[in-house]
């Protein structure tokens, strides 16, 4: 049987990827301070990833290695580069295209693959999905809405992937270009009035890029003028290498907890596409739900694990939206802890305009 190793078992988005992949595979996981007993079919071991020699020894025991210890901004190239060494396939929630670039002398010799989370990767997955439902893809719109209290290591990870190039801000994608767009849209959703601007992922220009689309755009929603000073100050801090920015960290999950209390806590992506199926010009929307985005993210890096174990790949660095079946996903609604719709409208049907000889 296949061994899949978690680091970060006991974490928010570990533990959900060992209860998913329970059963089906030899589990062992890590932890660092919160002790887990090991139990039938998972192993627990305590690691501290700052030990080269117990990350090596955790490393080659396993098939393939899921990273969730901590922000991948400050130790998944580590991590990729041990994995890569015993030639264990490597996964990471999060990853993109920072974590490309520190592994470019290593894509021809090791499996990477990245964007295995939430958002990129579930965000992504759909992205495709969407574009294959059609003939010819035209448009892309996506947008996200996280309602709860983020964790430490999803806060670091958001503002130092942002230092390294996570998109080009108040723009999008049309026919190639990055267009500035300075506008504002208003979405209400459950029942909350949202303010979202554009932001252009790096994920987002590939799939429109890929696809050859006309259009493309993400809507970032605003986490509010107060948590942005917060993540600006603390990106401040990092820049002069000052250890404070970890307590800046911990104000932004203040105000967190003190904004969200009272209030249902959810995860929602949306992604709307246009084009042509046969001479019908159709909208396909799809959906995702959860009331925590570590259920979103969790699914995405138990899928990418099984993608690499069903159909081994060949070295280099791969997105979780490229190797991931949505069709195997949507087969196991009962099993996951998100709702996930897929919905598809015909706007409008294309004229034929050759008529013949003799016909008015």
């Amino acid at each position: 049987m296949h061994r899949i190793g978690v680091l970060g078992g006991t974490g928010e988005i570990g533990s959900r990827i060992l209860n998913l992949l329970k059963g089906e595979y030899s589990l062992m996981a890590s932890y660092h301070s919160q002790f887990r007993p090991s139990a039938a079919g998972c192993e627990y071991v305590k690691l501290d990833i700052a030990d080269t020699e117990q990350l090596q020894h955790f490393c080659r025991q396993c098939d393939v290695l899921i990273n969730c210890a901590g922000a991948s901004f400050l130790n998944g190239e580590k991590v990729a580069r041990m994995a890569a060494e015993w030639q264990v396939p490597y996964i990471d929630p999060s990853g993109e295209a920072f974590l490309e670039e520190r592994l470019a002398d290593r894509k021809d010799k090791a499996v990477f693959v990245l964007s295995a989370g939430y958002f990129p990767g579930m965000s992504g997955l759909l992205m495709r999905h969407v574009c294959q439902s059609f003939d010819t893809p035209e448009t892309i719109s996506g947008l996200s809405v996280s309602e709860e209290i983020p964790s430490m290591s999803a806060i670091e990870d958001f503002i130092l992937t942002n230092l390294s190039g996570f998109g080009t801000a108040l723009s999008y994608y049309e026919q190639g270009a990055v267009v500035r767009d300075e506008g504002e849209r208003r979405e209400r959703i459950r029942g909350r009035e949202f303010r979202f601007q554009n932001y252009l992922t790096v994920e987002t220009a590939r799939v429109a890029q890929h696809y050859g689309l006309q259009e493309a755009h993400w809507y970032h929603s605003s986490f509010g003028d107060r948590v942005i000073r917060k993540l600006q100050e603390a990106v401040i801090q990092y820049k002069l290498g000052r250890a404070g920015y970890k307590s800046i960290v911990r104000e932004v999950i203040e105000i967190f907890r003190q904004t969200m209390a009272g209030r249902e806590h959810f995860s929602y992506t949306r992604i709307e596409g246009q084009g042509l199926l046969g001479k019908e010009r159709t909208l396909t929307r799809a959906e995702v739900s959860s009331p925590c985005s570590s259920e979103i993210s969790a699914i995405i890096a138990a899928y990418a694990a099984k993608a690499v174990l069903a159909k081994p790949l060949p070295a280099g660095i791969h997105y979780a939206m490229d190797i991931i079946d949505m069709e195997e996903i949507l087969k196991d609604p009962a099993e996951l802890k998100a709702e996930i719709r897929i919905s598809k409208v015909v706007l409008e049907q294309e004229v034929d305009d050759e008529y013949e000889e003799g016909e008015l």
